[in-house]
């Protein structure tokens, strides 16, 4: 639909659609919304499931469209997951994790190390971008990044933005991925000593367009322990739709953290980045995970941050817990939080421990802990 002609065709005589082959895709659907209530009214009059795809950015704000409720499934689009990467031969799968046994135990074994992790990481997860160049894929990354600001907010019916003012806060955000950094703080960090950073208000804006747009996202804190934690924090955890996007806006070179090097003007909010960017791989696959098993994804940390569990998945009474280290081993002191969670709640939740890792094999240790190399995380 950015195409002028073949826009102005389909609006003219939208039913013409449905002579074609179906499925029929409309991409950049946002930019003919008219579209979307045409199909949804086909829907009423019988069209066959599965019939027309949409996809697009986001929903125009200034929209006038119907929910599509009952006739229209909406799903994000997401980068490859890790299984989509092909990073091993076999998985430990969420589903079966979901309904693993007490006592039963897991095996595999990966030949990945923390150089292969960067890869995929510098790779993104952007199934185009992955098989160029690294000099090309570099400068698509930047060159997505640039589009957001001076096409995406204005074709999406956001305010337009100043490009300077807009990466500033995106760089202050890249640099909080992984974190429950307070939007203050992220704020105040894109302001300090530079000129080109927006005003509070402007950048709650940001923040609010960014998600619709789905460049950033935020994992909610899990809840629903009632008065079995009764200080836990509720702010939400950061992540960007790719990593590869928070490496680009900060500058970071690969051998920076090869070298465990990361450069000053990320700033004091980055002490461990190398471990956030692990966290937001294992993300985007949690995310298109939860979706997939029908479950939710939650992350939980108290009040004073004493301890904190990476991510939950959640579909009824069970509940997955998943602690990510960059470490190959497998230390008792990184399953703490995890053996205090179940022993909190084993009343109410069955509870599925999950160690993620960088080391050569999946096993389950003494205390039912399941140690899972990261590559190895399927669904």
């Amino acid at each position: 639909m950015d195409n002028d002609v073949t826009r102005t065709i389909l609006l003219a005589d939208p039913e013409g659609m449905l002579n074609e082959e179906i499925p029929i895709l409309i991409d950049e659907w946002q930019l003919a919304p008219s579209l979307w209530n045409f199909v949804r009214h086909q829907v009423d009059k019988g069209l066959k499931p599965g019939s027309v795809l949409f996809t697009g950015s986001s929903i125009r704000i200034n929209a006038k469209i119907h929910s599509g409720a009952g006739r229209i499934i909406r799903m994000k689009m997401r980068p490859f997951s890790i299984e989509e990467r092909s990073m091993n031969d076999t998985y430990i799968r969420v589903t079966d994790l979901f309904s693993i046994q007490t006592n039963q135990k897991i095996s595999g074994k990966t030949d990945k190390k923390m150089n292969d992790y960067l890869t995929e990481i510098y790779l993104s997860g952007f199934p185009g971008i992955r098989k160029m160049s690294e000099r090309l894929r570099k400068k698509m990354i930047a060159s997505y990044i640039e589009n957001i600001s001076e096409h995406e907010f204005e074709q999406n019916g956001f305010p337009s933005v100043r490009p300077e003012s807009l990466n500033a806060w995106m760089r202050a955000y890249a640099a909080a991925i992984a974190t429950t950094t307070q939007f203050q703080t992220i704020i105040d960090s894109a302001m300090a000593n530079n000129e080109q950073a927006p005003t509070r208000p402007t950048a709650t804006s940001y923040r609010e367009a960014l998600q619709k747009l789905y460049i950033i996202d935020e994992v909610p804190s899990f809840l629903g322990f009632g008065k079995l934690f009764p200080n836990l924090a509720k702010s939400s955890k950061h992540f960007m739709l790719d990593p590869a996007i928070a490496l680009s806006l900060l500058g970071v070179e690969r051998e920076n953290l090869e070298n465990y090097h990361v450069p000053h003007h990320v700033g004091k909010l980055n002490q461990t980045f190398i471990g956030q960017l692990l966290e937001s791989l294992v993300y985007q696959s949690l995310v298109v995970y939860a979706q997939t098993t029908d479950s939710k994804l939650y992350h939980l940390r108290e009040n004073r941050g004493k301890r904190e569990i990476d991510f939950i998945l959640q579909r009824g009474n069970t509940l997955i817990l998943f602690e990510v280290k960059a470490d190959p081993e497998a230390k008792n002191s990184y399953v703490e939080h995890l053996n205090w969670v179940e022993e909190r709640v084993k009343e109410e939740f069955k509870v599925v421990k999950v160690l993620l890792n960088t080391g050569p094999r999946a096993f389950t240790r003494s205390d039912g802990v399941h140690v899972v190399p990261i590559s190895m995380l399927g669904v």
